[in-house]
């Protein structure tokens, strides 16, 4: 079955492009958020102002729309709009306690919410986002989005603790690291697509579809993402460079070059390894150069791509659109942005 290949060149610019076919029902969602975070409340209000006006992708309630609209059904647009405004402000709190956890300073060359108001509040504000999008779900009656948005909170929690138990463990296989990422980032972007499909009433093969194009898209992107933290630029990206390294994280990049290097070489990366909050900029310098001497980077970047090429195969179960075009940008700008 041949790949779904977008005629738009793969740039910022066409990345960008891949959402002008649902800017309207975006502009919706927007408004939307802007009054499900009002609360009496001031510093509820103050955080989820702060965290929401940090901008960001909007991905998931994008994904959310798309895969409504690329089924080619009628369907309620205020369901789909409150359903992608649920899965934003899951994303919201899960971006609130990651910072926390992580004890950020800075995202997207901003104050994090508990570097501005403190991790106490901030995790409170973090539950009353959550809570938030589950009544926001609940208010359109629809038990399935209320289900699957139930088992996508479930996974990122159990993502997070996965990647804390495995944190500074120079011995983190693919098989682990597949795990966290399928829970925390690519569970949540197929229950997305899942979702918007399901509320336009699909045929069956068309669901599996999204849901299918959903796990590879999330794939690919957090692939990507653990790659930019090597390769970015701070002053795009918003964040330090190798601030995954200095946590602890083992990511794909590195967990290659750990397979691949001698013993002699595994020693000393293991010694610099040993206190990854202490490292210095000259040792981050050499697990770079390590990275980059093994290819590293080259073949983190070609599984990702990997991951790009099924979900876009995914979608030839589709009936062209517009719609299905713009899922097929979304995938390949998924690993060509810069932040």
């Amino acid at each position: 079955m041949a790949t779904v290949v977008s005629e738009k060149p793969d740039t910022a610019k066409a990345g960008a492009a891949f959402l002008d076919s649902v800017r309207d029902d975006l502009a919706a969602v927007e408004r939307l958020l802007q009054e499900e975070i009002r609360s009496d409340v001031r510093a509820a209000y103050a955080i989820s102002g702060h965290t929401l006006s940090a901008g960001g992708k909007r991905l998931r309630p994008a994904l959310v729309v798309l895969s409504a609209r690329a089924v080619q059904n009628t369907f309620p647009a205020r369901t789909i709009h409150a359903s992608a405004g649920a899965a934003e402000l899951i994303h919201m709190a899960s971006l609130i306690h990651d910072d926390v956890v992580d004890n950020a300073e800075e995202r997207r060359g901003r104050p994090t919410a508990s570097a501005a108001f403190g991790n106490q509040i901030s995790v409170l504000v973090g539950d009353y986002l959550l809570a938030k999008s589950i009544y926001l779900a609940a208010r359109e009656g629809n038990m399935d989005v209320i289900r699957v948005f139930s088992k996508v909170t479930v996974g990122l929690s159990e993502g997070e603790v996965l990647q804390i138990t495995a944190c500074g463990d120079v011995d983190t296989s693919e098989e682990t690291y597949y795990r966290i990422i399928g829970k925390k980032t690519a569970g949540f972007i197929a229950g997305c697509c899942e979702i918007g499909a399901m509320l336009a009433e699909p045929p069956p093969s068309a669901l599996a579809a999204l849901t299918a194009y959903g796990l590879n898209l999330g794939l690919a992107f957090q692939i990507a993402d653990d790659l930019l933290d090597y390769t970015g630029d701070p002053q795009v990206t918003g964040k330090p460079p190798c601030g995954d390294l200095r946590e602890g994280k083992m990511t794909l990049p590195l967990i290659l070059t750990l397979a691949d290097v001698t013993p002699a070489e595994r020693r000393d990366l293991l010694c610099i390894l040993q206190e990854p909050e202490r490292l210095t900029d000259d040792e981050i310098t050499q697990v770079r150069a390590a990275v980059l001497r093994h290819d590293g980077y080259a073949r983190t970047a070609a599984v990702a791509q990997g991951y790009v090429a099924a979900a876009q195969a995914s979608l030839c179960a589709l009936p062209p659109s517009i719609y299905r075009d713009s899922l097929a940008d979304l995938a390949q700008y998924s690993v060509s942005r810069q932040r």
